[in-house]
């Protein structure tokens, strides 16, 4: 008869244990060290990899890629792709979704709405939905129509005395009442961004040459070299820890180099969108923070922060109160109000929804100027960024 630890998996956890340590990167440091000196994205991944062990009935992930590098998020899919259990997920990261889901359900305007299928499947049945509100635009004009033109037979019938027009008017309003209406699809709102391109930089926009970092034993770079062009969109990307914030906190001198050079070229106007965002005084309200500094009327700050789907009372919102989305969508209104030529950015699309970051592509897309971002979605490099630059060994 199997005993409970054999119904259980106990002579597998370590084999499950090898293969989970191994797709999150957890070597025998990383195992070795205090849980509570972890960041906040390690100790999100150490508790994803807990929930894997415990390998349960129904697994229930909120963002698991957001702290993910590629490498553990293709791991990732892979896991999820052969699991025998239920997995519902919550997340924004669009290849991720489309490479392990088989069903979405979007809750749109208080109402959840079924479409099955993987996202590239999900986006086809949206179109179709475009598509409807064509329809429904020609339809409504068509009634529109009718009802005026049995407005008026019944006018001339009451003028003329006729019957004859009476009953052309009653024949149109049975075929209006036999119509099979379209309904109106609801669409998303999204925010309207135009990100204002400066004068012109230099041809250089970013240097390293020889750049060389290190943390105690640990070495960072060494002898590194980076060269970024005006109107280039690049992507810096690579596992976690291996130094593309360090770079950025370097090129910005918020870290200081310990050997060779790193530089930003001549007229650069530059906004810095950072990973983690922290405000001073969470007490201020959206308006107030957005107008410190900036000399602008109330009613025109009202109107350019609706563009960030801010609308009407929402603006008088304290920060303390505002989502994770909510407070970068904040900070790229007050980035972007300024006319810039070279934009950074370090894991945008984190805390936003789909809508957004589809706002942020089409305006990135437009943007005259130089992007380079860190991140690990790869749906929105592959959309914005025409050169990666890989931070490897």
């Amino acid at each position: 008869m199997l005993s409970l630890y054999e119904i259980k998996g106990g002579y597998e956890i370590e084999e499950k244990l090898n293969r989970i340590c191994k797709g999150l990167s957890f070597d025998d440091s990383f195992l070795n060290k205090d849980f509570n000196m972890l960041s906040g994205g390690e100790k999100t991944t150490v508790m994803l990899g807990k929930l894997l062990i415990d390998a349960p009935d129904v697994l229930l992930l909120d963002e698991p890629t957001n702290h993910l590098d590629m490498e553990a998020v293709e791991w990732l899919e892979e896991y999820i792709r052969s699991y025998k259990g239920t997995v519902i997920i919550v997340s924004h990261d669009r290849y991720f979704l489309d490479n392990t889901v088989t069903k979405i359900i979007e809750i749109e305007n208080k109402v959840s709405k079924t479409y099955y299928g993987n996202y590239s499947s999900y986006i086809r049945q949206k179109e179709e939905r475009e598509q409807q509100l064509n329809a429904y635009k020609e339809q409504t004009k068509r009634i529109n129509e009718m009802e005026r033109s049995i407005r008026e037979l019944r006018e001339w019938a009451m003028r003329a005395d006729n019957n004859k027009f009476f009953r052309r008017a009653a024949s149109m309003q049975n075929k209006l009442e036999k119509m099979e209406k379209i309904e109106k699809p609801v669409l998303k709102k999204n925010m309207r961004l135009n990100i204002t391109s400066g004068e012109r930089s230099g041809r250089i926009v970013v240097q390293a040459t020889n750049l060389s970092k290190g943390f105690g034993d640990r070495i960072i770079f060494k002898k590194a070299e980076m060269l970024i062009q005006y109107g280039e969109k690049v992507a810096l990307i690579g596992p976690n820890g291996s130094g593309k914030s360090t770079f950025v906190k370097m090129l910005l001198g918020q870290l200081p180099v310990d050997f060779g050079v790193v530089s930003l070229g001549a007229g650069i106007n530059m906004a810095y969108l950072p990973q983690n965002l922290t405000f001073e005084d969470e007490e201020m309200t959206i308006l107030d923070y957005f107008r410190e500094d900036i000399s602008i009327l109330e009613g025109k700050a009202r109107e350019y922060l609706a563009k960030f789907m801010f609308y009407g009372p929402n603006v008088f919102k304290k920060i303390k109160h505002l989502s994770g989305g909510e407070r970068v969508r904040l900070r790229l209104a007050k980035l972007l109000y300024s006319d810039i030529n070279l934009l950074i950015m370090d894991e945008p699309t984190n805390h936003l929804d789909m809508n957004s970051i589809e706002s942020i592509e089409e305006a990135l897309a437009a943007f005259k100027g130089t992007v380079l971002l860190i991140s690990h979605d790869r749906y929105f490099i592959n959309k914005i960024c025409s050169r990666v630059i890989a931070i490897e060994d």
